[in-house]
């Protein structure tokens, strides 16, 4: 007699799950994405002078480095990543250094020259130092830089 009750036991036990779990599954995805992602835009003027342009529109965040030191050979470059997804790890200059998109925006960190640039919702962080969102001034990093570019594998 109990072996006839196991069957209907698991199917509604199953059912209960899949009732709690999808709903949650989705409200856990909405807050995960509900933000969006950081927009980079990688750009050179017509000397090869690279300058980023950040920007995060729920957050109202926008600014603008410009790396006034460094030349590269590509000119009037503009490429903008969207950092919605770990797997994008090729920049047009520069390298990824970190990502954490679990929770959107998230953190991504760059090492540009020897420049640790790290983007989180609360500050910008340049070489170690914070630098407000709000001030709509371009920042402008120069001098050389400390950190070391990571080994290939």
């Amino acid at each position: 007699m109990k072996n006839d009750r196991l069957p209907k036991i698991l199917l509604l036990s199953f059912i209960f799950a899949v009732v709690i779990y999808l709903p949650a599954f989705g409200l856990m995805q909405g807050c995960r994405t509900s933000k969006g992602p950081w927009h980079v835009e990688f750009s050179t003027d017509a000397t090869g002078t690279p300058a980023l342009l950040i920007e995060q529109a729920k957050l109202n965040v926008s600014k603008r480095i410009v790396f006034a030191d460094q030349k590269i050979s590509q000119t009037g470059l503009s490429h903008q990543l969207v950092f919605d997804d770990p797997t994008k790890t090729n920049a047009p200059f520069g390298e990824i250094v970190f990502q954490d998109l679990t929770f959107l925006p998230g953190t991504v960190t760059f090492n540009f020259f020897g420049h640790e640039v790290e983007l989180l919702p609360r500050v910008l962080i340049v070489d170690k130092q914070e630098h407000v969102w709000k001030n709509s001034e371009a920042l402008s990093v120069t001098g050389e830089g400390k950190y070391k570019p990571l080994p290939r594998k």
